[in-house]
């Protein structure tokens, strides 16, 4: 059972508080048990996780959604086929050519929450979880790593752009003959990937392992 905290006392130690993401009630940091999870009792927002395994499979997953995702990025993604003429695109190409069409914005946006924020939160999940893994020693920029990650997150949007790109799919399916590239497929599978990361990254244990190599 978590502890709720009422009041604050400017002599409590404010480290061992957790808030509740969903309403902000604060409650007392427990130790749980591995496989072992604490909601709120107010919102049933879940407070503090302790996932078995989180740092290895959560490496695991990460390393292989970098590999994924580079793939995405250096192969095709659609052939576009029709009377006689073929056309193949990846992903940076149609970065291009919504630059060169004078839609510069779009293509930036497509370029950051596509490609740059999704690359930049897994190089900076596996820089922390590699070094919590093999016991490095956990430095300041870890810690800041480790916090821009979670903050990046909600931005990464491929899940996001692989919807937009089937519901594209069904409506020129009929003008034109498709077929998806190895890229599209492992951008498809990088999408799974990050859930399994959202399901075996657990927060608490990150942060104790960090605190523990200070």
């Amino acid at each position: 059972m978590i502890t709720r905290v009422e009041t604050l006392s400017p002599q409590q130690n404010t480290e061992n508080l957790i808030a509740c993401s969903g309403c902000d009630l604060l409650y007392a940091r427990q130790d749980l048990q591995v496989g072992e999870f604490a909601r709120c009792d107010r919102c049933s927002q879940v407070v503090q996780t302790c996932k078995p395994l989180s740092i290895d499979r959560s490496l695991a997953a990460v390393l292989a959604g970098l590999v994924l995702l580079l793939i995405s990025l250096c192969l095709p993604f659609l052939s576009l086929s029709r009377s006689g003429i073929e056309s193949t695109i990846s992903v940076l190409d149609a970065v291009v050519s919504l630059w060169d069409s004078d839609m510069r914005w779009l293509g930036l946006m497509t370029l950051g929450f596509i490609v740059l924020l999704p690359l930049i939160r897994l190089l900076l999940l596996s820089w922390v979880l590699w070094s919590i893994r093999f016991e490095h020693k956990a430095r300041q920029a870890t810690r800041v790593a480790f916090r821009w990650s979670v903050q990046i997150e909600p931005w990464a949007m491929a899940d996001i752009f692989m919807v937009g790109v089937v519901v594209s799919l069904v409506k020129i399916s009929s003008l034109a003959n498709l077929e998806a590239g190895l890229a599209f497929w492992s951008l498809l599978a990088l999408v799974g990937v990050m859930v399994i990361v959202q399901m075996t990254l657990c927060h608490d244990t990150v942060w104790n392992k960090l605190e523990e190599r200070t």
